[in-house]
């Protein structure tokens, strides 16, 4: 009794650690990537600023060279550039306006620039005037006289003050953005030694907590010739207590493992859309290809957020286990908790949380089933058709992508789920053994324990229902689960 006390506080101190760390991952990495999505937004602006100002400019060039043009030829078609170039300076200019609006750096120069854009406007204005009037020579002289290139030399330096305060602006951010980045890659890591030392912790204690049935086991044993039904009784504790020790010993080595697995996956894809963002912020004004423009759009609008999305549900689904494992650790067996949902999201979370593994192999998984709800326990089910999913990439045939196909349908008050796959298949006499605990068929090229497809079953039958398989060695295997469609009626029942 004082061990199993000082078990469960042991649980709870990792359980609670557990928790925090996830926590912390999740608070950092949700701080990060806003701080990364306000730095991109400002990069955005700036370059938007650089663009705007270097439009304006050429705008004016136009202008004036439409202007010289016609006062040395006198020629109408030069005035088409100059008109089109005076209508649209006045846009450019609001445009430029708005985008530096609130922003103090850029005042210093953005009154004297109107003013110089005004001066330069109305000398261009005023030359055609004369051209037009007849007094060419007039016009030409004004010219000449150099007041039309001094303003333009006073335009063109504080467009160059505007590119310049933009450049500084945008250098800073990619600063902040490289800290982020350096900041986030310590978070994981950090992280992920701690998880590991409390997987480690948790072996342990439990092994302790095995080497302790063990021992109330030998004791059975020893009272058996005299102590008859106290054997029965203590027998049924023992087999209690190895259901207990199956299902800490699954939970912690296989499902417990997954949530991390998913976790390092993502960091994996937030490390290639940083690498996109990168290219796009550090072109240092070289010219972008639409591609690069739209990938690095692409992972800031969709990548990212849907990495940091599958990392909150990966720690989630850890979670939920951890919550399980303290739960039996009490107990001894986890209670089902039937709740009417949607069947088709289980299966797209499940598919969703192994979609790398199949994209690594060139492979695919595909949902077949029409939105059905039925009322059943959504953790016991998340674990079943993750399993066989997992199952499925994992003997994979080496031959040929991965091709895995879910189909769900209701037939009568039954649930029947179909898992499909062109893996390595099963051999006949193989088909019972491979739902045997501890027990693996075929070439054994792949790490495990075998305890996978012994859980799935042992899941499936708390549900009251069962699972069976039907395969074709080099061709396939069809897992079908067959349970009720409203687990509260079973357990009415007994």
């Amino acid at each position: 009794m004082t061990f199993n006390k000082s078990f469960v506080r042991i649980s709870l101190l990792m359980i609670i650690f557990g928790l925090a760390m996830l926590l912390a991952i999740i608070g950092s990495a949700l701080l990060l990537v806003q701080r990364t999505h306000d730095s991109f937004q400002t990069l955005v602006d700036e370059r938007a600023i650089r663009s705007s100002a270097a439009d304006l400019f050429s705008l004016l060039q136009d202008a004036e060279t439409g202007q010289r043009g016609y006062l040395l030829t006198l020629n109408e078609d030069f005035l088409t550039p100059y008109n089109e170039a005076v209508g649209e300076i006045r846009t450019a200019e609001a445009k430029l306006s708005g985008l530096i609006a609130g922003d103090q750096s850029y005042q210093g120069d953005m009154q004297p620039l109107y003013e110089l854009i005004d001066s330069k406007l109305q000398e261009m204005a005023s030359t055609i005037r004369l051209a037009k009037s007849g007094d060419t020579q007039q016009a030409i002289r004004v010219v000449q006289q150099g007041f039309g290139q001094k303003v333009m030399e006073g335009i063109r330096t504080r467009m160059q003050n505007i590119i310049d305060i933009s450049d500084t602006h945008i250098q800073a951010n990619i600063a902040k953005q490289l800290r982020g980045s350096v900041t986030l890659k310590w978070i994981v890591l950090g992280a992920g030694v701690a998880i590991v030392i409390v997987l480690g912790g948790a072996i342990f204690v439990i092994m302790r907590h095995i080497q302790s049935i063990n021992a109330t086991r030998r004791e059975v044993l020893r009272l058996n010739e005299d102590l008859e039904q106290r054997v029965v009784e203590r027998t049924d504790d023992l087999v209690k207590a190895n259901q207990e020790i199956q299902r800490y010993a699954y939970i912690v080595t296989h499902d417990l493992r997954a949530p991390l697995v998913n976790i390092m996956g993502f960091t994996s894809e937030l490390e290639m859309s940083l690498k996109q963002l990168q290219a796009y912020v550090l072109a240092d004004g070289e010219p972008l290809s639409e591609q690069e423009i739209t990938d690095a759009r692409n992972a800031a609008r969709e990548d990212v957020p849907e990495a940091l999305a599958f990392i909150r549900s990966s720690t989630s689904k850890m979670d939920g286990l951890i919550s399980a494992i303290l739960k039996i650790s009490r107990d001894g067996r986890r209670q089902l908790k039937p709740e009417r949902f949607n069947l088709k999201e289980i299966l797209d979370n499940s598919a969703a949380s192994l979609h790398h593994i199949a994209d690594s192999a060139d492979g695919s998984i595909e949902v077949q089933s029409p939105p059905m709800f039925v009322v059943s326990d959504r953790l016991s089910l998340e674990q079943i058709f993750t399993n066989l999913i997992d199952n499925a990439l994992k003997y994979r045939n080496k031959n040929r992508p991965p091709q895995v196909v879910i189909k769900a349908s209701l037939k009568g008050k039954m649930l029947e789920a179909e898992v499909i796959d062109n893996g390595r298949g099963i051999g006949a006499d193989d088909m019972e053994r491979v739902f045997e605990l501890f027990r693996r068929a075929g070439p054994q090229d792949q790490t495990g324990e075998g305890i996978g497809l012994a859980h799935v079953r042992s899941l499936a039958r708390n549900l009251g229902g069962d699972i069976s398989v039907r395969s074709e060695p080099g061709v396939g295997s069809t897992f079908t689960l067959r349970i009720p469609a409203d687990l509260t009626q079973v357990l009415r029942s007994v």
